[in-house]
């Protein structure tokens, strides 16, 4: 499927979850959502995973730039 508009969001604050491993991680993460996602708990489940799928590891919690109102 193509998408021809996406929203970028700057993920941030990001707490990871590594079983208490000291694990070198990135603090910020560009994330484009597409379009089609409007629902503000969908964007939210759709940057968690993509902070999921590009380090390989969970999350407890983050924020995002612009914030998403749920």
């Amino acid at each position: 499927m193509l998408y021809l508009y996406i929203m970028k969001y700057k993920v941030t604050n990001i707490t990871y979850d590594t079983d208490g491993e000291n694990i070198e991680l990135p603090e910020t993460l560009d994330i484009d959502v597409p379009d089609n996602i409007n629902d503000p708990y969908e964007r939210v489940e759709y940057i968690s995973d993509e902070i999921s799928n590009i380090t390989g590891f969970c999350h407890k919690g983050f924020t995002t730039e612009p914030q998403i109102n749920e």
